[in-house]
């Protein structure tokens, strides 16, 4: 029998001195410290000793990957020279003898990032009339193509990497740069090299004229088996877990759609849509919508965020917007490597971090085998 140590790392977020009567935080069903302004939610682990085959190494340490937002889901990232107390069985530990470093570590977490885009009738129409220096303002064609390249200078980076698929009325969406399973590039060139291939009128007619209407919630479900290839062992029914074991790194899927109209199409149903989408919540979705679309369909497919356009020009503002959100929500990983003083039995441990404006708390769980030397590696 090994004996094993219960490990609880304990970071409550409350809103810092101003708000001292808040209500303490309480520990959900899903395993996220929901309490004040603030959530942590576990994201990855990784094991403390190496047990390939039944022999561990004399040295290493608990990792833990986690993300701080607010009570709305927003990412943040705040934290700069964190202090923290260290309490194991309710007792105040030494820091020499039981080690902490928390780190913002977006390099982490790898974010890749499918953009949608809505290629249907009313989008290509206009990519004829886009002239070379000339006043485009109101050539949704353009805008879009010029939008898109600012949403890649503002999201590709060392931990966000992008393909970019388009759809119509087709039942499945296509690539622009890369094949259906393929990952996702950090090629920057190459992603808006893809995009600029609208102005290509051999382009347009051998792949898109004549496809004119809008499989709209078709094009989400496929855009979500792509996405399943891209993290992990595949299973469209049962998807990616939200804490990723013996990890330690942090993978997940962000899918961006844009679109100017409703799904006309009908060969899938709004709800069959949805439950896809319920049934792949360690994606993220975030829907832009221009013009003559259906608010309430495109706020549930966003359900990370929506983003209403109300005219061409403004779409360049409202992927820009995304982008930087895109890369705060990177920069809201914080990684905690943690070795216990104590190295048998069960222990209760508390960490509580703060800064100048907020203190927190999370919980964990890890096993040690009785009888190992462990040397910390810290």
């Amino acid at each position: 029998m090994q004996k094993h140590i219960l490990l609880m790392l304990i970071v409550l977020l409350l809103a810092g001195c101003d708000r001292a009567g808040t209500d303490p935080s309480v520990k959900t069903s899903d395993g996220k410290i929901v309490g004040g302004d603030m959530i942590f939610d576990i994201k990855s682990r990784s094991r403390l000793l190496d047990n390939s085959g039944n022999s561990y190494v004399d040295k290493g340490h608990y990792s833990m990957l986690v993300q701080a937002k607010d009570k709305d889901g927003m990412p943040l990232a705040i934290f700069n020279g964190l202090e923290y107390s260290m309490f194991e069985n309710d007792s105040k530990t030494a820091l020499e003898e039981s080690r902490v470093i928390i780190n913002q570590d977006p390099r982490s977490t790898k974010n890749q990032i499918l953009l949608l885009l809505d290629f249907s009738g009313s989008v290509i129409s206009e990519c004829a009339d886009v002239y070379s220096g000339g006043d485009n303002a109101d050539n949704l064609c353009y805008q879009l193509v010029e939008s898109v390249k600012l949403f890649i200078d503002s999201s590709v980076n060392e931990s966000q990497t992008m393909a970019i698929y388009y759809f119509n009325s087709k039942t499945t969406i296509t690539p622009l740069v890369t094949s259906n399973t393929a990952s996702t590039t950090d090629n920057i060139l190459q992603l808006k090299q893809g995009i600029e291939q609208l102005y290509d009128a051999p382009f347009r007619e051998n792949n898109l004229n004549g496809y004119d209407s809008t499989n709209l919630y078709g094009a989400v479900i496929e855009a979500s088996k792509v996405a399943c290839h891209w993290i992990g062992n595949c299973n469209y029914d049962i998807y990616t877990p939200q804490i990723q074991a013996n990890r330690e790194n942090f993978d997940f899927a962000s899918i961006v759609v844009f679109t100017d109209g409703r799904d006309l199409a009908n060969r899938v149903s709004e709800q069959s849509m949805l439950n896809f989408i319920d049934k792949h919540k360690a994606n993220y979705y975030y829907t832009i919508g221009l013009g003559d679309v259906d608010k309430d369909v495109l706020e549930k497919i966003g359900k990370d965020k929506y983003i209403p356009v109300d005219k061409n020009g403004d779409l360049n503002h409202a992927f820009e917007e995304l982008g930087s959100e895109l890369t705060a929500w990177g920069h809201s990983f914080y990684k905690i490597d943690y070795c216990p003083a104590s190295q048998e039995g069960t222990v209760d441990i508390l960490i509580k971090i703060h800064d100048d404006s907020y203190k927190g708390e999370i919980e964990d769980r890890i096993t040690l085998p009785e009888n190992i030397d462990f040397r910390c590696d810290l």
